[in-house]
């Protein structure tokens, strides 16, 4: 049976796969190497730290191997922007290029997901000075179409914005299964898509 680390070696050999899904795919030594401490790490167990240069390619470079391994994956990124790049980008393409049947899931933290009953809230207690109730009036809209409820969803939503908090849940006001919205929240659902898939992309 051809190990992991010999199919990680075929994908980012010349005329492998990387190289027919991207144009300007080029072999890279540095690259390949980490792939394959990568695909050495996931078939004998232990903990592997790597250190890369900006332009290496790190992201392939650990993304092949654990696709490519069947194993079910946790990505966790350092930041939301890098997480989104990550699942809206970089997880699609490769799974397309590959030709994998994996099914992907984003997971964030539940202040990123607009909170249904809280917009509610919000939007009761509409006070005539607030200057953002034109913000209020676009997340309510984008609440009707959104399928996620990911905040970063929505354009010209500041992650500093003051409406934030009002439209989010935190531990602790979360009504958890007494919330009259508990069978469409946004976090619910994540959690749930989160559970059922392949490979999970969080940050920490």
């Amino acid at each position: 049976m051809i190990s992991l680390e010999d199919r990680v070696r075929e994908v980012f050999a010349q005329g492998g796969a990387l190289s027919r899904a991207a144009e300007q795919f080029r072999e890279r030594d540095g690259q390949t190497r980490m792939a394959l401490a990568v695909a050495q790490t996931i078939e004998s167990g232990g903990a592997l730290v790597v250190e890369a240069g900006t332009g290496v390619g790190k992201t392939f470079s650990y993304l092949v191997p654990a696709l490519l391994s069947g194993e079910r994956v946790l990505l966790s990124t350092a930041t939301k922007a890098l997480q989104d790049q990550l699942f809206g980008r970089d997880l699609p393409r490769l799974v397309e290029s590959l030709g994998l049947p994996v099914r992907t899931a984003l997971l964030k933290g539940r202040a990123s997901y607009l909170c249904l009953h809280r917009l509610e809230l919000a939007r009761r207690d509409a006070s005539p000075e607030r200057a953002s109730q034109r913000a209020l009036a676009k997340i309510e809209l984008w609440s009707q179409s959104t399928r996620t409820g990911d905040l970063a969803e929505l354009p010209g939503l500041d992650e500093r914005s003051p409406l934030i908090p009002l439209v989010t849940s935190t531990r602790d006001n979360c009504l958890g299964a007494q919330c009259p919205q508990f069978r469409a929240c946004h976090v619910n659902l994540a959690r749930r898509e989160a559970l059922a898939a392949d490979v999970v992309v969080v940050n920490h």
